[in-house]
């Protein structure tokens, strides 16, 4: 883990515990709605949205999607989209 990444050992999000996840340096904090600009606060303050599946490969002739599928997150205020939340195996 490089020194740029911030490492959280437990919390919550949507009423699940994760006990270990990786901030990497890129990263940063979701604090307001830039759709409604409602303050985003924790997981309290979006509503999960469509899960979708991961597009593995897309080139010019074909695209190819992967089992694995990922929750879109929206605003509970607005509605707007405000990420994906990326699965891990």
């Amino acid at each position: 883990m490089s020194s740029d990444s911030k490492r959280h050992d437990e919390h919550s999000h949507e009423g699940h515990t994760h006990e270990e996840h990786v901030h990497e340096a890129g990263d940063h904090e979701l604090t307001e709605c830039p759709a409604c600009g409602a303050p985003i606060r924790g997981a309290d303050d979006m509503k999960r949205g469509e899960t979708i599946p991961e597009i593995t490969t897309m080139e010019k002739r074909h695209v190819m999607v992967g089992r694995r599928t990922n929750d879109l997150w929206m605003c509970k205020g607005c509605g707007a989209t405000l990420g994906v939340r990326r699965r891990r195996d």
